[in-house]
C-alpha cells in the first residue's frame, strides 16, 4: 500500500467541506488534480470513500470509518512538524552542561540566567563537578557540552576557546604583597605556598610558573578544591596559587589577590563537545550564545590588581 500525505489531505478536506471545488481551493490545486488524489487513495486502500452525485458528496461507510483515522494521522504529523520547528527556532529543548565547581559558581550563573531569559523554553541542566570529571561526562554523552581547562592533547574532543586568564596568588588582606605593584613567582619563594593536588591541570600550571622562574614548587599544603585553599588562606596558613576566577569565591575584605607575573602563566577556559557528533538545535544555540561574546572579549582577562575577580 502506497498512501501519500497529499492524498490524505485531499480526502480530509473533501470530507470536511463536502465539496470538491472548495477542497481544491483550500489545497491550492485544480479540482481535477484533487479528484485524482482522491481516486489514487481509493485505489491504494481498495475502498470507495465518497458517494458522488451531481448535487452532493457524502462519505461511504468505509469513508466514515477512515475519516477520523486520517484526521488523527495528519494532526500528529502537524504536531511533530511544529515540534521540529520549535527545536529549530530554539524555542524548546534540553542542554546538559558539565563544568568544574569554581566555574559553575562564578562564571556560568550570569550566562545561564541571560540564556534562559532569551530562550525560556530551553532547559539548561548544569552538572557541577570536579575538573577531571568534565571530559568523561562529555565523552560518555551524559553532558552535551563541557567547560573548563583541559590538556591540549585530549583526543576526540572539539574545543572552542572562551577566554584566558592568568594564574593568581591569594593571600590575607593585610599581607605585604598588597603593597607590591607587581607580584612575581620569585616573590613566592619564601612563602608557605598552598597548591592544588597533583593531577590537576592547575597544579601543572603552578609548577610551570615556578620552573620558569628557576624555582621548584614545594607546597606547604595541598588540597583538591580551590575553596579549600581559600579557606586555608583565610586561616593564615599561606598563599594559594589559583586560577583567577576562583578568587571570586573569597571575601575581598579578608583576602586579596594579585596575578603572578614574570612570567604570566595563563590558563585557557574552553567549551568542549564530542568531535564528529552533531549537537541538538538547543545545544548549538547555547554554543552560539556563549561563544559570540567570548570571541569579542580580550584574549586575557586583566582585572584591577587590588580587587578580587
Amino acid at each position: 500500500m502506497n498512501v501519500t500525505l497529499r492524498q490524505l489531505r485531499a480526502f480530509v478536506l473533501v470530507a470536511r467541506l463536502g465539496n470538491f471545488t472548495r477542497a481544491a481551493q483550500a489545497m491550492h490545486v485544480t479540482q481535477s488534480a484533487l479528484s485524482l488524489l482522491v481516486r489514487e487513495l481509493e485505489g491504494a486502500i481498495d475502498s470507495r470513500l465518497f458517494d458522488r452525485t451531481t448535487r452532493a458528496v457524502a462519505l461511504t461507510a468505509a469513508g466514515s470509518d477512515f475519516f477520523p483515522r486520517a484526521e488523527r494521522v495528519l494532526a500528529e504529523l502537524e504536531s511533530a512538524l511544529a515540534g521540529v520547528d520549535k527545536l529549530v527556532a530554539r524555542e524548546r529543548g534540553r542542554v546538559v552542561v558539565a563544568a568544574p565547581l569554581v566555574l559553575s559558581s562564578t562564571y556560568l550563573p550570569p550566562i545561564l540566567a541571560a540564556f534562559s531569559a532569551k530562550y525560556p523554553g530551553i532547559e539548561i541542566v548544569l552538572q557541577d563537578t570536579l575538573p577531571n570529571q568534565v571530559l568523561p561526562l562529555v565523552r560518555g554523552g551524559a553532558a552535551d557540552l563541557g567547560i573548563g581547562t583541559f590538556a591540549s592533547d585530549e583526543a576526540d574532543i572539539q574545543r572552542t576557546l572562551l577566554f584566558s586568564e592568568a594564574m593568581a596568588a591569594a593571600f590575607p588582606a593585610g599581607h605585604a604583597f598588597t603593597r607590591l605593584q607587581q607580584l612575581t613567582w620569585a616573590d613566592l619563594a619564601q612563602e608557605p605556598v598552598l597548591a592544588l593536588s597533583r593531577g590537576s591541570v592547575f597544579r601543572d600550571l603552578t609548577e610551570a610558573g615556578f620552573a620558569a622562574a628557576g624555582l621548584m614548587l614545594k607546597p606547604a599544603r595541598e588540597a583538591n578544591y580551590a575553596g579549600s585553599l581559600i579557606g586555608m588562606v583565610d586561616a593564615g596558613l599561606g598563599v594559594a596559587i589559583l586560577p583567577g576566577y576562583a578568587v571570586k569565591l573569597a571575601d575581598p575584605a579578608r583576602i586579596a589577590w594579585r596575578r603572578v607575573e614574570n612570567p604570566l602563566i595563563d590558563r585557557e577556559v574552553a567549551l568542549v563537545q564530542r568531535a564528529g557528533v552533531s549537537l541538538s538545535h538547543a545545544a548549538q544555540g547555547f554554543v552560539d550564545f556563549i561563544v559570540a561574546p567570548a570571541a569579542q572579549a580580550p584574549a586575557r582577562a586583566k582585572p584591577a590588581r587590588s580587587k578580587a575577580l
